[in-house]
């Protein structure tokens, strides 16, 4: 019975705090966003019968074929966009330790800055295909991010703050 008591009791500590509040939704929406995404589902269009629909389908099965979307030049398969996801996964855990480890206090910024700048480059390069699309698209976006990101040196500088 006390350890029942106990259990309660640090639920209710739980329940105070409201990120935990609010994270439990989430991660109750991102486990159904999972199982939807994974669920083997099928979408057919009904057609009515006849030549003109026979047609139609074979012009639907040759654009959706699977060996079609793999034939694409150099672009990942679905086991590249799974491991690129659990890179992603490892490097989003090893920020979250960086940060409970108080021997690197110093560095924290320095090494939380190269971490998000390694997820930044895996998702642009890999999510966003740039690294399978033309390199002008590349240099815009990179050049973007470029002046974006010295904009924000200087409102930093220039309201007296500091990155480290």
């Amino acid at each position: 019975m006390v350890d029942l008591a106990l259990v309660v009791l640090s639920l209710t500590d739980w329940l105070e705090n409201p990120a935990y509040v609010l994270g439990v939704p989430l991660v109750v929406l991102g486990v159904i966003g999972l199982l939807f995404v994974l669920a083997p589902a099928e979408i057919t269009w009904s057609l009515p019968p006849g030549p003109a629909a026979d047609a139609a389908r074979a012009r639907m099965d040759a654009a959706w074929a699977p060996t079609d979307i793999a034939a694409h030049e150099g672009h990942p398969s679905p086991s590249q966009y799974i491991a690129i996801g659990l890179i992603l996964g490892v490097v989003t855990a090893a920020e979250v330790a960086v940060y409970y480890v108080d021997a690197l206090e110093g560095a924290l910024l320095g090494i939380l800055m190269v971490l998000s700048a390694m997820k930044f480059i895996l998702v642009a390069a890999w999510f966003m295909h740039l690294r399978f699309d033309n390199r002008l698209f590349s240099i815009l976006f990179t050049s973007g991010v470029v002046l974006a990101v010295l904009l924000f040196i200087v409102v930093l500088s220039t309201l007296g703050a500091s990155l480290a």
